[in-house]
């Protein structure tokens, strides 16, 4: 059974205390089986699986370990349209706003009290956005974030044991609450945060296009011609690589300086570059060929430096 296939029965959702524990045990034992040293790392609620030595390692590929709550409204990300990801923001908010009014209008006309349906609408409104970040679990979670777990491991299996100690790997808690894990994690590690050359994995199984958001500091860093040349020699994806300044992409390479991120995206003809479908029901799909371009590209990446 792949990697994948074992992780979406295994544990399709990390969302309560009890599911994240279970997948970080089986986890660690996963990348000690490799012949890698792994741990858990916490930071107060935060508890990152953390693989090889970050201090000491050329390279540190990252991808976020838990999964979203479930929403009506789909997170459509727009890594390369700034103006769609601002309007969609822009939209969900209008639609929260409606809502509240759609509750809040009708208290003020039964009571005579615009104070009243105003703070009832303000509830209703703070209410959404509470279900948006801390509802109740998204039962599918195959691309966001179950993608990226599986291509860091897929990665792990694939590097030659004379170059492990390369690399590491951390696998973050808490990004879909506000990239907490990796934001404890940073702060905890200083150097790792300022001069580690980071490549985040997230939501890279769905989509023909695979795209690398490079940081102008990683740009100029020396790991990064090996990156490019490790990823442009793989086949069956198409590969694109863009100014990460110039793109956006809200994930865990957020935290640190120096840093890459790399998604799976389809192309519309308006939009761009987009994925869909994260944060509901129908997440469901990370295809093999994605993991396949990926882990081959960042192991021979590893490889050459």
């Amino acid at each position: 059974m792949s990697i994948i296939n074992i992780l979406v029965e295994k544990f399709p959702v990390r969302r309560s205390k009890e599911q994240k524990e279970a997948f970080r045990a089986w986890a660690v034992e996963q990348a000690q089986s490799m012949g890698f040293e792994a741990q858990v790392e916490a930071q107060k609620d935060h508890h990152n699986v953390v693989i090889g030595s970050p201090e000491t390692a050329q390279v540190i590929f990252t991808a976020h370990y838990d999964t979203p709550a479930g929403f009506f409204m789909p997170n459509l990300m727009t890594p390369r349209n700034k103006l769609v990801f601002w309007l969609r923001q822009f939209w969900m908010i209008l639609v929260f706003v409606l809502i509240g009014a759609a509750v809040g209008v009708p208290v003020w006309l039964l009571t005579g009290n615009g104070d009243i349906g105003f703070e009832v609408g303000w509830l209703v409104y703070m209410g959404c956005l509470f279900v948006m970040l801390m509802g109740p679990a998204n039962k599918n979670n195959v691309n966001d974030n179950t993608s990226g777990v599986a291509a860091i491991l897929e990665t792990m299996a694939r590097i030659p044991e004379e170059d492990r100690a390369k690399a590491a790997f951390i696998l973050f808690d808490n990004e879909e609450k506000g990239l907490l894990g990796s934001k404890a994690y940073a702060k905890a590690h200083p150097e790792v945060k300022e001069s580690g050359f980071i490549v985040n994995l997230d939501c890279v199984g769905d989509g023909e296009h695979v795209l690398l958001l490079a940081g102008k500091k990683a740009r100029e860093a020396a790991p990064y011609a090996a990156l490019t040349a490790g990823m442009e020699a793989q086949s069956g994806r198409e590969l694109h690589i863009f100014p990460l300044e110039k793109s956006v992409y809200n994930s865990d390479q957020k935290n640190f300086k120096v840093s890459c991120a790399m998604c799976a995206c389809r192309v519309g003809k308006v939009v761009g570059y987009y994925c869909d479908k994260i944060h509901t029901s129908r997440d469901t799909v990370c295809e093999q060929v994605n993991l396949d371009f990926i882990a081959g590209g960042l192991s021979d990446f590893v490889t050459k430096l």
